[in-house]
């Protein structure tokens, strides 16, 4: 009896020291904010703020001829340093984050529904209308809402897209450090995209603008 309940009692513990380990191996999900800080931006000065490409001026034979000496100088001055850097640049993992998103589609048309509706929610921003909630989302601010029906869609139309880019980055992430795709570590790397994402909007955020800071109070920028 001693011993098949000794033998019990080892069966329990290995269980339970088995679902230790599993837990810590799903909350402990390796998150590169620098990197998604970088990626994001560089998503956004790409997608949501295109610019438009300027023709050069028509330049006559010698000018060319003079620009292009001055440019070969200038190529043999520094292409020691470019071949570093590009070296070093195929492991910059935020470039290959950005990389990897620009591979989504629904992620790239979720960025064109948040650059198209940009003119309109910086006007309610600008009223005090919405604010930048700490979930990366954009929540009224006004009590009782002082908007109409369009507006209201407007914002679920916003956030939607907005849940879009997040789960996106979320998914790249994974990928991109090879970590086990599993749900669990899905919600957990949503959950730090989304706090990065919220904190890009603040440090964007005009002066006047609700913003929510990680502490869950509200303020003006």
């Amino acid at each position: 009896m001693r011993i098949h309940r000794k033998q019990l009692v080892m069966v329990t513990l290995s269980a339970l020291f088995s679902f230790a380990a599993c837990a810590v191996i799903t909350v402990n999900v390796y998150f590169p904010e620098k990197d998604v800080k970088s990626a994001f931006k560089s998503l956004e000065e790409e997608l949501l703020q295109p610019t438009p490409k300027k023709e050069a001026p028509a330049q006559s034979p010698t000018s060319s001829l003079r620009q292009g000496q001055q440019s070969m100088l200038a190529v043999i001055r520094t292409w020691r340093v470019t071949l570093v850097s590009e070296a070093m640049a195929q492991d910059d993992l935020a470039r290959r984050i950005t990389q990897e998103i620009k591979g989504y589609p629904e992620v790239i048309d979720a960025y064109r529904g948040i650059g198209q509706r940009l003119a309109r929610m910086n006007q309610l921003r600008d009223q005090g209308l919405v604010g930048e909630a700490k979930d990366g989302k954009a929540t009224l601010r006004a009590n009782p809402p002082q908007v109409g029906e369009a507006e209201a869609a407007l914002l679920l139309e916003e956030n939607r897209d907005r849940e879009v880019v997040i789960h996106g980055m979320a998914k790249a992430i994974l990928k991109l450090t090879q970590q086990g795709a599993s749900s669990a570590n899905l919600a957990k790397v949503k959950t730090e995209a989304a706090d990065t994402f919220a904190s890009i909007r603040r440090d964007a955020a005009h002066p006047g603008w609700w913003v929510q800071p990680p502490n869950g109070t509200w303020t003006r920028k």
